[in-house]
C-alpha cells in the first residue's frame, strides 16, 4: 500500500463519497417488479471500500461496505465524513437496503441544537429497521443530520424512497412501490426546492461546471431506455457508462480532478500519484437486491478498464463485473464482523463462501 510522507500536508477537508445513485421498483420499471438500488462510490484512488458482514449481538446483521484509507493517515485526519466501521451502503437481514451520496451544504446561520450523526442513524437503521417506512421515521425523528446526505432506501417488499438529510432538515423526495412503480436518482446535491438553496454554489445542478447535472441527466436517460426491464445486468451496464468521459476532470470545481461520467475515471493525467493532489474516481460500484438478500459488489471501475495514467492507482485490479454476495442468516453467527473483500480487491476465504451460487448468477449479470 502506498504511504504518505509525514511532512506532506493534506490539502482537502470535509469530503467523502462522490456518487451517482439509482433506484427502481415496480412493473413498468424493474423486470420482476422488485426494488433495486445501484451506486458508484467515488473517492481518491487511495481510499477504498471493502465489503463485510456485521452481526451485532442481539441485533439483526447486515452486509455492507466500509471506507478505508490505504495510507497511515486515518479518514478523520484526511477530513472525511465517514468514520471507522461506518457502513456506507448496506442490506440487512430484514431485507432493508440503503445507499447514499454526500451533499455539499452551506452551514446554517443559526444552529439551535446539535444534529444527529448520520453514522449513528444508519447504524440504528441497519440494526433495527425492517421496512423503508421504518427508516423514514427514524430520519424524520432526528430532524437535523450531519454530515448531509441524499439517501436511497429499498426493501424486500418493493418499497423505494429518496430522502435528503442535513443540518437544514430532513425531506422525503419521492416514494414508490410495486403498486406505484417509479425510479429515483441522486447525485451530490439537494434536489428538493426546500433544500436546494442550501447547496453550495459549486454544487448546484444549474452550475454547468460540476458533474452533478451531467451524471443525473445521463443516468435518467439510460434508465428510461431500459424500462420496463431494469435488472441487475442492465444496472451494471448503466453504472459502467462513460458518456461525458471526454470532459477534463480538472475543470470540476467540486473535487480535485474528478470526472464527469457515471463510471468515473478522474485523473490529472500524471505519471505518478501525488498525494497532495489527489484525483477522484470510482473505486467501487454496488447493486443491492433486497428481495434476494443479495449484495452485488464490484471493486474498482465497473467497466473493468485498465488505468490510462499513473495517478489512477489500484484501478488495474478492477474486477469489471459485479459479484453476488448473499447475506447468509445461518453461518458464522459467533463472529461480529466477517470480512469478505480486502482494500486491494481480493476476495477473502469467507467472501468466497458467501458468493452466491449459480442460480443467483443467472439473475441478470
Amino acid at each position: 500500500m502506498p504511504a504518505r510522507p509525514a511532512d506532506i500536508q493534506l490539502s482537502y477537508v470535509d469530503k467523502a463519497m462522490g456518487c451517482f445513485l439509482i433506484g427502481v421498483t415496480g412493473k413498468g420499471w424493474s423486470l420482476t417488479g422488485e426494488a433495486l438500488l445501484g451506486s458508484v462510490s467515488d473517492d481518491p484512488y487511495d481510499v477504498r471500500t471493502t465489503l463485510r458482514i456485521v452481526r451485532p449481538i442481539g441485533e439483526q446483521g447486515h452486509i455492507g461496505t466500509e471506507l478505508v484509507s490505504t495510507t497511515e493517515h486515518t479518514l478523520a485526519e484526511r477530513g472525511y465524513f465517514a468514520r471507522p466501521g461506518e457502513t456506507t451502503r448496506g442490506l440487512n437481514a430484514a431485507g432493508l437496503a440503503f445507499t447514499c451520496a454526500m451533499v455539499f451544504e452551506t452551514e446554517p446561520e443559526l444552529r439551535l441544537r446539535e444534529p444527529s450523526p448520520f453514522a449513528d442513524l444508519t447504524e440504528i437503521m441497519m440494526n433495527t429497521c425492517e421496512r423503508v417506512a421504518d427508516a423514514i421515521s427514524l430520519f424524520k425523528s432526528a430532524g437535523m443530520v450531519a454530515p448531509p446526505y441524499t439517501i436511497l432506501l429499498a426493501d424486500a417488499k418493493g418499497e423505494l424512497a429518496q430522502l435528503e438529510v442535513g443540518r437544514h432538515g430532513v425531506e422525503v423526495v419521492k416514494c414508490h412501490s410495486r403498486e406505484r412503480p417509479g425510479a429515483v436518482f441522486s447525485v451530490n446535491c439537494y434536489q428538493t426546492p426546500s433544500l436546494m438553496r442550501y447547496n453550495t454554489s459549486d454544487s448546484q445542478l444549474a452550475n454547468p461546471g460540476n458533474n452533478n447535472s451531467a451524471r443525473l441527466e445521463r443516468g435518467t436517460h439510460l434508465a428510461e431506455t431500459q424500462k420496463p426491464s431494469v435488472n441487475v445486468g442492465s444496472l451494471a451496464r448503466l453504472l459502467s457508462d462513460h458518456h461525458n468521459g471526454d470532459r477534463d476532470p480538472q475543470d470540476n470545481p467540486l473535487l480535485d480532478a474528478w470526472g464527469y461520467s457515471i463510471c468515473n475515471h478522474g485523473t490529472r493525467r500524471t505519471a505518478s500519484y501525488q498525494h497532495e493532489q489527489l484525483p477522484w474516481g470510482t473505486v467501487s460500484a454496488e447493486i443491492l437486491q433486497p428481495a434476494e438478500m443479495m449484495f452485488w459488489y464490484n471493486f474498482g471501475w465497473p467497466c473493468g478498464s485498465v488505468p490510462e495514467y499513473g495517478d489512477q492507482i489500484f484501478q488495474g485490479h478492477s474486477w469489471g463485473r459485479f459479484m453476488p454476495f448473499h447475506l447468509s442468516t445461518t453461518s458464522n453467527r459467533d463472529r461480529a464482523i466477517i470480512q469478505l473483500t480486502t482494500a486491494a480487491g481480493d476476495i477473502t476465504p469467507d467472501g468466497a463462501r458467501h458468493l452466491a451460487l449459480s442460480k443467483a448468477n443467472d439473475s441478470g449479470n
